[in-house]
């Protein structure tokens, strides 16, 4: 009783944490999920110009080779999609110890977001309508939440942080928190890649 009490609060005080961090924040917010719309919609564009263009194996930023494979659905792509989610963390931690690096976390949501964009719109382009279901019920909501779960992570840590400077303190629950953003991200990651699998979705690596 008294443990599932303690669980009920940590919950509830995390979600308390996470809110009152985008309250205090919203203009930053609000700025960083315009940049991500914006930079989505970039990506997009991009792919369905290269492709009129037949200048698409050109891109540097997609490995075609993965897209053919269905390496993205493999156990490989969930280490590289890992890897990739412990950088972003990595230095989405060191940035957000000044406010003043706040451009910073923008250009990595941007270039992840462009990413995704123009992966998604490269789905469609490759495998036509017989897509829909993979990119949209899995690689759409896994993708988008990954991103909020950055964003968020990011604006918390950052109130985090100056509370922290304001009031005194060394670890202001800094490393639980990061534990478990990191845990979230890596199980999304895990959820992504279980379902392509379980459905053979052949997909661009995301990440």
């Amino acid at each position: 009783m008294i443990r599932s009490y303690k669980s009920h609060s940590f919950v509830s005080g995390l979600k308390f944490s996470c809110a009152n961090a985008i309250k205090a924040n919203k203009v930053k917010f609000v700025i960083t999920f315009i940049l991500i719309l914006m930079a989505i919609c970039t990506g997009v564009f991009v792919a369905v110009r290269c492709n009129i263009n037949y200048t698409l194996y050109n891109l540097k930023e997609i490995c075609l080779d993965d897209f053919y494979s269905g390496f993205a659905a493999s156990a490989s792509a969930f280490g590289a999609r890992c890897i990739s989610l412990t950088v972003n963390v990595v230095v989405l931690t060191c940035i957000s110890f000044s406010p003043f690096l706040f451009p910073l976390a923008q250009v990595l949501f941007v270039y992840r977001a462009y990413l995704f964009g123009l992966n998604f719109a490269l789905i469609f382009i490759f495998y036509g309508i017989g897509s829909i279901f993979t990119a949209v019920i899995i690689i759409l909501p896994c993708q988008l939440l990954s991103i909020f779960v950055l964003v968020v992570f990011y604006i918390v840590l950052d109130k985090i942080n100056c509370n922290c400077k304001k009031f005194g303190g060394t670890d202001c629950n800094r490393v639980l928190f990061i534990v478990i953003a990191f845990i979230l991200l890596i199980l999304i990651n895990l959820i992504e890649t279980l379902l392509l699998c379980l459905l053979s979705g052949r997909v661009i690596l995301v990440i």
